[in-house]
């Protein structure tokens, strides 16, 4: 793929909703694994070598995993796995992509391009303010664990394995709290912003298909080609 001219956001989100649409929608092991493969093709794209070894080692464990899975005798516990496998796997190919999407775009885009292809509010909103609030959850997240670590507490994996209503607790509660007040600056800032003014928006972000966009079709075009033919054929 293309990588020295910079995608549309329209051509990314497209991206995005396939291959999400596609790792939910997969049951079969040979087209999973080769989904995965091809969006580790999107993350070294966009130089996330990191999360791509992280992501396919998870999804690796749990391949293997599920490959033993017939040597546990107690037929509940690998029911348990297999259920928990499989949404994890789904989870894996969808954080990916969700990745993908967070590095090859920016936010302003994405809202341009959703103006532009005519979301509806009650789609675009909501994800906008997801994208939006999945980092400042993560740095809460970051602060919380510094002040319960001033405190003496900790809320490693042992301890929760040990206390985890407790840890819950110490961890839910404050990120709830925060959650609320979140929201509270949110829908002000929405109101501020007119978001009640149905007129038409200018966009100081003008978008252009180019021949990067065209590369990433074909590419996706030909590996939604190769999923769907393993997905549906009687061959594998």
């Amino acid at each position: 793929m293309n990588t020295k001219r910079k995608a549309d956001p329209r051509t990314v989100l497209g991206i995005v909703f396939i291959f999400i649409s596609f790792g939910l929608a997969v049951n079969k092991p040979l087209p999973s694994h080769v989904l995965l493969i091809i969006c580790n093709f999107y993350l070294w794209d966009v130089r996330a070598y990191r999360e791509s070894v992280l992501y396919s080692g998870m999804y690796s464990i749990i391949a293997v995993s599920m490959f033993y899975i017939h040597y546990i005798p107690n037929s509940t516990i690998a029911l348990m796995i297999v259920s928990l496998s499989y949404f994890i796997q789904k989870f894996v190919i969808a954080v990916m992509m969700i990745i993908f999407l967070k590095k090859k775009t920016s936010m302003p885009s994405i809202i341009s391009a959703m103006q532009t292809m005519k979301f509806p509010n009650i789609i675009a909103i909501p994800l906008i303010v997801v994208f939006r609030y999945l980092p400042s959850l993560k740095e809460d997240y970051g602060c919380l664990k510094d002040s319960l670590k001033i405190r003496g507490i900790s809320i490693s994996g042992l301890r929760f394995l040990i206390h985890p209503i407790r840890s819950l607790e110490l961890i839910i509660v404050p990120i709830l709290f925060r959650s609320l007040r979140i929201a509270e600056e949110l829908s002000t800032s929405v109101l501020l912003r007119g978001i009640e003014n149905y007129k038409n928006r200018t966009n100081i972000y003008p978008l252009k298909f180019t021949k990067t966009d065209f590369v990433y079709g074909l590419y996706t075009a030909i590996a939604v080609g190769a999923v769907s033919y393993l997905q549906f054929s009687n061959i594998f």
